[in-house]
């Protein structure tokens, strides 16, 4: 196995692993500002103390991250001054990374293989041939173990 073939698998893993854990974890109502310092007992204008800020920027983020347009750097700084860590990640939406890796190479595996059949056809070799769909799947496992160069093109 190449060391990119082993850092892949790697980094597969562990999305798996947080994806498996993340559905539990989606974002509050309220937004996670709001939740942890609920949670903490902390009110708005000590946390704006601890950020050295106004109690209105402290609002104002609360509101940026109900509207999803916070920064990640700065809910970090809302996190620490509450004694907290911000997490994020990005995990596919339904299904491991290998299923979307496979769909993407059955995507590409189609398009040769109804290439290759049309030409086929045209020089009237098409008999004998085993399913379109088992071809397909047989090629989409080869592309997707040797990921080309244009693979997500």
């Amino acid at each position: 196995m190449s060391v990119s073939s082993a850092k892949q698998r790697q980094a597969e893993g562990k999305i798996n692993q947080v994806r498996q854990v993340a559905q539990v974890f989606a974002k509050p109502l309220g937004g996670w500002i709001a939740t942890f310092q609920e949670a903490i007992g902390m009110s708005a204008p000590a946390l704006a103390e601890r950020l050295g800020v106004s109690r209105n920027s402290v609002y104002s983020s609360i509101q940026k991250e109900k509207a999803g347009t916070i920064s990640l750097n700065q809910l970090d700084k809302m996190a620490e001054a509450m004694g907290g860590k911000l997490v994020y990640a990005i995990i596919p939406h339904k299904g491991a990374v290998e299923e979307i890796v496979m769909a993407q190479a059955r995507k590409k595996a189609k398009r040769i293989i109804q290439r290759t059949r049309a030409h086929m056809v045209l020089e009237e070799q098409i008999e004998g041939l085993r399913s379109q769909e088992e071809m397909i799947e047989e090629l989409a496992r080869e592309i997707a173990r040797e990921m080309p160069r244009d693979f997500w093109k």
